[in-house]
């Protein structure tokens, strides 16, 4: 279900046409350049649902985190460059973070600078002792991988 493409096969034309998330592992000069040649507008989620989240008690903002999110990439009327996502990996939410990206491409069109590592197909946050780590086999979801 996924691809893999290489930062030269990254363009205007693949932003165009695809509705899959587009995540971005090797942020080059050429991807930064589409990205602005194309209109996505970058968005920094952390403050955004940080804000959301402080006026809700702490088992409120468990069960929130995915709906607030939505809400956030929702309000926004352009293609956006999602940086600066890593509260979504908070053990507390239980959150599949790629599957959410899948659900928000349905609403507007994405691309995910991953904050992690790239791995044997795998998008890989963390480290396998910390309580955050995850490892996501890029199989398993409809995306494209900018490796």
């Amino acid at each position: 279900m996924s691809t893999k493409i290489s930062s030269f096969q990254f363009d205007e034309i693949l932003l165009e046409k695809t509705n899959s998330p587009i995540i971005v592992c090797s942020n080059t000069p050429r991807v930064i350049r589409v990205l602005n040649t194309s209109g996505f507008i970058e968005v920094s989620l952390n403050k955004l649902l940080a804000e959301k989240l402080l006026s809700k008690n702490s088992k409120e903002r468990i069960n929130s985190v995915y709906d607030e999110t939505v809400e956030i990439i929702k309000a926004f009327k352009q293609p956006i460059y999602l940086i600066d996502y890593e509260m979504l990996f908070d053990p507390r939410y239980k959150l599949d973070v790629i599957k959410m990206f899948c659900d928000l491409a349905r609403f507007i069109k994405m691309v995910v600078k991953w904050c992690g590592n790239f791995e044997n197909d795998k998008l890989v946050y963390s480290v396998p002792n910390y309580k955050d780590y995850h490892s996501y086999n890029i199989n398993n979801y409809n995306i494209i991988c900018v490796i």
